[in-house]
């Protein structure tokens, strides 16, 4: 009982760091063509809208708070603050099936006002990844870290969810990473920009 929390994280941990080579950094499940096309799909476009629901949707939120520290103007599809979208802005639309409906019906009307889209989705084959202008698949793997299950069901659907979100988490934080050392910003000009009021 004493150290079963410790355990736990150490197999999660290890999990996570086996899956994290399997799913990302791996050559064959990320397109080096389509990461270039989202790179410059986000530093051409005016605004940036992130958009996802539930783990995918707080994902989201850390990436375009990070998007929002290197200067871009990047908001989240639903809070009260955000502004209208226009033509030649960009959605980021995240959905590990590629049916979420709130996310595929937003998307369809975020292309049809004339937004670029980029799907971030585990499901090649998805209404999301048809929709997509730019396509960057997250594989997951819910056999290599079976106690997640214990927060899911037995079809591994709720724990791919939570894998999807922990390996979509980390992708960004690398997207992240790369185009600050593109932008050639420093931290003095992203500290800047960090919440002050708190």
């Amino acid at each position: 009982m004493k150290n079963e929390l410790k355990d736990i994280l150490k197999t999660i941990t290890s999990a996570v760091k086996e899956m994290v080579n399997d799913a990302l950094i791996s050559s064959q499940n990320l397109n080096e063509d389509r990461l270039k096309e989202m790179v410059q799909l986000i530093k051409n476009a005016k605004n940036i809208f992130i958009l996802g629901v539930g783990h995918s949707g707080l994902v989201g939120r850390a990436f375009a708070m990070r998007l929002m520290h290197l200067g871009f103007r990047s908001y989240v599809v639903g809070e009260t603050t955000t502004p209208g979208l226009l033509p030649g802005d960009l959605l980021i639309s995240i959905s590990q099936s590629g049916e979420t409906t709130t996310v595929v019906t937003l998307t369809k009307k975020a292309k049809e006002l004339g937004a670029k889209i980029v799907g971030i989705t585990s499901k090649e084959n998805s209404t999301l990844a048809n929709l997509a202008d730019c396509l960057v698949q997250i594989k997951i793997s819910p056999e290599k870290c079976p106690i997640l299950s214990k927060i899911g069901d037995e079809e591994h659907k709720n724990l791919s969810g939570t894998l999807f979100g922990v390996n979509t988490f980390l992708f960004f934080h690398g997207l992240i990473s790369y185009l600050i050392i593109h932008s050639k910003q420093n931290p003095t000009e992203i500290d800047k920009r960090h919440a002050n009021l708190q």
